[in-house]
């Protein structure tokens, strides 16, 4: 079986769904399919072993941590986005929110609506962290006068924020598409954990070359620099 690209799944979403809701569903699923993508990478390095952090912490702890940092807020502003809205300060956004306006079927909207509530109540922390410390820099935060901090976030928290949205969109492909999407098994190439096993391997290298340099091992490749 030949996967569907995403403009060819666009196409059928729009053909069974209509115009307005198929094109926002298409785009929305697409979204929903990253966000996963990305908070299982995340998980990888930073939520899997305590390892993992002590193999990076080795490597370069520094780039790291720059890492985390900026996977962490992306991963909060993605979240805050879907849960937007649909109108903010005048202009309209893609967002889960509009969803329920498309379905004819009362009974589905209803459910629909419910489970938007939902979403917006299980990602007020990323709401937080966009509106104080990403999207703007709360003054009070920033100079530590705040007695507010920034929530922290388990990762169950963010397991049930993208569950719901997941709940969501499938409960607009039962009815239409007659099939459902578990996005938490996304294919991940070239990811993550081939980047740790590298990093392993390399430190594994760099030990062996140690021990042949302190045993009069001085053969040209051991102090050949490599070409990055």
């Amino acid at each position: 079986m030949v996967d569907q690209t995403a403009a060819e799944a666009k196409e059928k979403y729009i053909k069974v769904m209509g115009e307005e809701l198929g094109t926002q569903y298409a785009e929305l699923w697409q979204e929903l399919a990253q966000l996963n993508i990305r908070w299982l990478e995340f998980i990888e390095l930073y939520g899997t072993k305590k390892s993992r952090i002590e193999l990076m912490n080795r490597s370069t702890g520094h780039f790291f941590r720059m890492v985390q940092d900026c996977l962490w807020e992306g991963l909060m502003l993605h979240i805050a986005r879907l849960t937007d809205r649909p109108v903010s300060f005048g202009r309209t956004n893609l967002t889960l929110h509009n969803l329920p306006a498309l379905i004819p079927d009362v009974a589905l909207k209803r459910k629909l609506e419910a489970l938007c509530l939902d979403a917006t109540n299980k990602t007020k922390f990323a709401r937080d962290w966009r509106n104080r410390h990403i999207a703007h820099r709360d003054l009070d935060l920033a100079l530590g006068t705040t007695a507010k901090p920034l929530p922290a976030v388990e990762i169950r928290q963010v397991n049930d924020a993208l569950g719901c949205f997941t709940e969501i969109l499938n409960s607009i492909a039962g009815p239409y598409l007659h099939s459902t999407t578990s996005f938490k098994h996304g294919v991940r190439l070239h990811g993550a954990i081939e980047l740790l096993y590298l990093l392993d391997d390399g430190h594994a290298l760099q030990a062996e070359r140690r021990r042949r340099l302190d045993a009069g091992d001085y053969s040209p490749e051991l102090s050949e620099a490599n070409d990055v």
